[in-house]
């Protein structure tokens, strides 16, 4: 499984995600219906690596950021301007990268129950 969203990502190789492109991802969210709670997960994730708040091997943070970058880009698989239907392949993208990297999601889940323990 992995082999196939490494391979799905590789256009998006390279590129860096910015703050703008979190607060996008957050914005969009609304339309992934059941997904939107792991897309809001990921970019939480992805953000407190940014800010060294929470260590992550890259190649996750890769696949995670690409997967950000695939939701908020306006071409992708099914253009996100098809109104309905455009949301459907990003909702499964966010999905797919969830299910496979569930052990990286459960890790930080516990990260952040353990951080408001000690708040």
């Amino acid at each position: 499984m992995n082999k196939l969203i490494i391979q799905f990502f590789k256009k998006f190789q390279g590129r860096k995600i910015s703050s703008q492109d979190l607060k996008l991802a957050v914005k969009k969210a609304m339309n992934l219906g059941a997904s939107a709670e792991d897309l809001l997960l990921i970019v939480n994730l992805v953000k407190d690596t940014k800010n060294k708040k929470y260590k992550l091997d890259k190649k996750y943070l890769v696949i995670l950021s690409a997967a950000i970058i695939y939701v908020i880009a306006p071409i992708d698989a099914v253009s996100d301007f098809i109104p309905g239907v455009g949301w459907i392949d990003d909702a499964t993208l966010i999905g797919y990268v969830a299910r496979g990297y569930a052990e990286v999601l459960r890790d930080y889940k516990e990260f952040c129950k353990n951080k408001k323990e000690l708040e």
